[in-house]
């Protein structure tokens, strides 16, 4: 046998000496304390706990599928965890089928999906495995034994529908925002002995599947409530930062972000997935004769992009997202694209930098509408201009009109949620909030959004002119 093949033997049998016991293959398999894994002594607190669970769980007598959910705050490794048990799983069954899905196809390709794909680098069978984009197979079986990295959708909940085989893993990453018809499909999956199903997140929402496993449903779930100030991946300083700022560790963006609790405050997701799903399959008629309309939010560099919206009566056309540029390149973009469609009304985001792209499309002789989604609403119901005009495009959404078939558009319109002030006002999840939860800022959305913001004339075959509404507080 040559040293080679000698080394596969070796694998071989620690794949099956772990199979029951993911801790001592994460261990194993791993090169902590070298490379990319200087700063690495293995898996946290809280991780050891879970594997724990899941040995004395295959170990035992029990014939019910386990169930785990973990909600925690910010920086715990929730994530890190879901690839260490797919890989897990995947060297250690026979033709296992695992299942990984998240709150957004955004979140599942540039995460959950990347996070499995950086261990499988560097675990020492990385070359008995090959990774895609949206799958992870043993190269010798590569159509049984495989895992899947599936985008959910209320419309074709098929790939979550029940197997009846062992060996399946099952993994909702920010499990709170994925819809409750997932989940209802999903428990059919877990029909024969010793398969698991491991849900984990922020606890953003106070109702919903993912809240029922710490309250409603607690009997069957295994739970954990992870503070991320005491994990060693986090970053301490900015959590104890994120207290202060959300005044305190009682208030509801310090329960979420950093204690890993559920909010007091029940919240609501504004558009529905179902509604936004049904939009883009949806082809709008007769808008030819509606006026046009254009919103452009602005960005500069970094994470967000400048996104210009056109729409006309019930349809949305493609949403084009600018290049990242200097603000007067933008201004001329969006002057462009106005001379090009010859919108009715262009309603641009005016705050902060986008103050200068209003100037310039001004100086150039462009009429624009400056508008600052912080300025106080037409209808005292909301917040702010922001939460009004949100709220105008969700209803015109739910009223049917055609979307673009875009997933980035359908992440960004569908994880807002909102709640209300002391006052009893509308209010939404902030940008930088959904920045920091899902890694992208709602930018096409925003620039839908602004054609919202104010009401305009209907120069229409009906020849009908809409009046601003008036409100009374």
């Amino acid at each position: 046998m040559t040293t080679r093949q000698e080394a596969n033997q070796a694998l071989n049998e620690a794949c099956v000496e772990f199979k029951n016991d993911p801790y001592a293959f994460t261990l194993f398999m791993y090169p902590w304390g070298k490379g990319a894994l200087a700063d690495w002594d293995g898996p946290d607190w809280w991780h050891k706990e879970v594997f724990q669970t899941i040995k004395e769980y295959l170990e035992g007598p029990e014939t019910m599928p386990l169930c785990i959910a973990i909600a925690s705050g910010h920086g715990a490794a929730k994530t890190v965890l879901a690839a260490w048990l797919m890989h897990w799983y995947m060297s250690t069954r026979l033709q296992p089928q695992v299942v990984c899905t998240a709150n957004t196809e955004t979140q599942l390709n540039t995460k959950t999906w990347r996070e499995l794909a950086k261990w499988h680098k560097l675990a020492l069978n990385h070359d008995c495995f090959d990774w895609t984009a949206t799958s992870y197979y043993l190269k010798a079986h590569p159509e049984t034994w495989k895992a899947n990295a599936i985008p959910w959708s209320e419309n074709n909940t098929e790939a979550f529908a029940g197997t009846h085989e062992e060996s399946v893993l099952v993994i909702f990453d920010e499990a709170s925002k994925i819809s409750d018809k997932i989940w209802e499909v999903s428990d059919g999956v877990f029909t024969t002995k010793k398969n698991i199903w491991i849900v984990e997140g922020n606890g953003t929402r106070n109702v919903g599947r993912f809240y029922d496993c710490f309250h409603k449903h607690k009997a069957r779930w295994k739970t954990w409530n992870i503070d991320s100030r005491i994990c060693k991946a986090a970053n301490k300083d900015y959590l104890e930062k994120l207290v202060e700022q959300y005044g305190g560790e009682e208030s509801d963006q310090s329960r979420v972000r950093v204690r890993g609790l559920f909010p007091k405050t029940a919240t609501r997701q504004l558009i529905s997935t179902e509604a936004v799903e049904k939009a883009m399959g949806y082809e709008a008629e007769g808008f030819e004769y509606m006026p046009k309309v254009m919103g452009c939010d602005i960005a500069r560099f970094g994470e967000n992009s400048s996104t210009i919206c056109l729409r006309q009566g019930r349809k949305v056309f493609d949403i084009e997202v600018l290049p990242k540029q200097d603000l007067m390149t933008t201004a001329h973009c969006i002057a462009e694209s106005m001379k090009k469609h010859r919108p009715i009304q262009t309603f641009v985001d005016g705050s902060g930098i986008g103050a200068g792209v209003v100037d310039k499309l001004r100086q150039l002789n462009f009429t624009v509408v400056d508008v600052n989604f912080g300025n106080s609403s037409i209808n005292p119901r909301f917040l702010n201009k922001r939460a009004e005009s949100w709220w105008e495009m969700k209803e015109f959404i739910e009223g049917l009109c055609e979307l673009p078939k875009d997933s980035k558009l359908k992440d960004e319109l569908t994880c807002l949620e909102y709640d209300y002030t002391d006052k009893g006002r509308i209010r939404l999840d902030r940008k930088s909030d959904i920045m920091e939860q899902y890694g992208f800022s709602p930018d096409r959305a925003d620039a839908l959004a602004l054609t919202f913001a104010y009401p305009i004339a209907d120069f229409s075959d009906k020849g009908m002119e809409l009046e601003p509404k008036c409100y009374e507080d």
